[in-house]
């Protein structure tokens, strides 16, 4: 697999102008090109008035091919002394894949198009193993000690699912398959034929051509699926490429991604500690909506960001978790509960008492001269309530994690002590812990169960998938 070098230069253009750049990691820094003094003073006074409000991708070229940098932020700059660089963070960088004649006169489109993004390896292996694509040999073949051993591959549909589902009005196919990198004759060591290796890749194809301002999005959906997927939000790809379509419907790769995060490590989950993509393969479309419409942010605000931070638990873990049992009791919109109608009753029937009020005492405007407007607004069961709803309503497999662990049951004295974890630590500032931390991950398996009924998976999937993870 191709790899964008940590260190590069070359030249790139900003509106009209040409500067000299410099990558190291993901700062990048830019000297104006122009011999002259004077006119590289100009230069660098352009740059400073240039429009940093929205976000764009500055072109280039490097020392052998035509660059791509996305610039988000705004430039930084000092006038000063003999300093006159240019700097500025950038989150994405895109490198062609070719740049001979050859490669221009393939493109489609611009080469600042492209048709598909394919997210290879990391941690989509474990989603589905990549050695799913190689035949098992049959007994005979086990028992042969000849070193004549057959390696095969299954045929590429055995191993191929896609699905279709729509973001932003755009007809999107996501194709889960085995890739294999390409075979080397390695010299090195005296000629010995490196067949590659396998890893499972996620493409994402379009009816229409998408331009590079949409990598990110795309990117961001596809680490939010396998960081729900994989219960943790500290994930990577191995590579991430994109391609374009030719008249024969065949795709060939225009590009390379480099994409920055934060992460001090990644994780480091094996196939039996994840939820198979195929668990959730047929709901795919229903997963995508819920991430594009906010429905998976609580849930992933309590996925850990660091390896050290699996199986261990803070405070702030549990005014997040409490946070997302709050969002979960009222995830779906279009469910109502009886108690909550209920609720509903109560509230009506309060504003026609207070109405009642007012028409008999018109010595006192209760609207205007009491909180009385803003007292009832925002009546509603307790935390407390909520969670002991959810858990009735998700007992099967919360009770199933408490099996596995042996933990406390779930009741409501011990809801009642989790929530006043959280109240302690608002109010006072002070957390005595006793034994409320041993129910945080039945707490945190009834909002994955809550998140996966919004996207519609079944009960048996729900527990089944669960007991992967927890």
């Amino acid at each position: 697999m191709k790899k964008i070098n940590e260190n590069f230069c070359g030249y790139i253009k900003v509106e009209d102008n040409t500067y000299t750049y410099n990558v190291s990691d993901n700062i990048v820094t830019l000297l104006p090109a122009q011999s002259d003094v004077s006119k590289r003073y100009d230069s660098l006074y352009r740059i400073k008035s240039h429009n940093t409000d929205t976000s764009e991708y500055l072109f280039g070229e490097d020392e052998d091919s035509m660059i791509a940098i996305l610039r988000k932020g705004k430039f930084v700059t000092n006038l000063i002394g003999t300093n006159v660089a240019i700097r500025f963070a950038t989150p994405i960088i895109i490198k062609a894949d070719g740049n001979a004649q050859g490669f221009f006169s393939m493109l489609t489109e611009e080469w600042c198009k492209f048709h598909a993004i394919t997210f290879c390896g990391g941690n989509i292996n474990a989603l589905y193993p990549p050695d799913i694509a190689i035949e098992q040999p049959d007994i005979s073949e086990l028992l042969k000690y000849d070193g004549a051993r057959t390696i095969k591959m299954r045929p590429w549909s055995d191993y191929t699912r896609t699905t279709e589902f729509q973001i932003e009005n755009e007809k999107v196919t996501l194709t889960v398959s085995v890739g294999q990198t390409a075979e080397t004759n390695n010299t090195e060591n005296r000629g010995a034929y490196n067949l590659g290796k396998m890893y499972t890749f996620f493409r994402f194809s379009f009816e229409n051509a998408q331009r590079f301002e949409k990598i990110e999005k795309y990117y961001i959906i596809v680490k939010k699926i396998v960081a729900i997927l994989t219960a943790q939000n500290n994930v990577c790809f191995e590579e991430v490429y994109l391609s374009q379509r030719n008249s024969e419907q065949k795709y060939f790769k225009t590009g390379i991604c480099k994409i920055f995060d934060s992460y001090e490590n990644y994780s480091i989950r094996q196939r039996h500690k994840v939820i198979p993509i195929f668990s959730v393969f047929d709901y795919m479309p229903n997963l995508v909506n819920g991430i594009i419409n906010s429905k998976a942010d609580s849930l992933l605000e309590l996925l850990p960001e660091d390896n050290k931070m699996v199986n261990r638990i803070s405070i702030k873990n549990v005014q997040d978790l409490c946070t997302a049992l709050e969002v979960s009791y009222h995830l779906d919109d279009k469910r109502k509960r009886e108690k909550d109608a209920l609720i509903e009753e109560l509230k009506k029937n309060i504003k026609n008492t207070i109405a009642e009020y007012a028409k008999e005492h018109n010595e006192i405007d209760v609207n205007k001269e009491t909180t009385i407007s803003s007292a009832f607004q925002y009546l509603d069961y307790t935390l407390r309530q909520k969670i002991l709803t959810l858990y009735n309503e998700n007992s099967d497999v919360v009770n199933a994690i408490v099996s596995k662990y042996s933990l406390p049951s779930v009741n409501e004295n011990n809801i009642a002590s989790f929530v006043k974890l959280r109240n302690n630590k608002t109010h006072s500032g002070t957390v005595e812990w006793g034994e409320s931390a041993n129910i945080y991950a039945p707490l945190f398996a009834i909002v994955y169960a809550s998140f996966f009924k919004y996207i519609e998976l079944p009960d048996k999937v729900i527990k089944s998938t669960l007991l992967q993870i927890f």
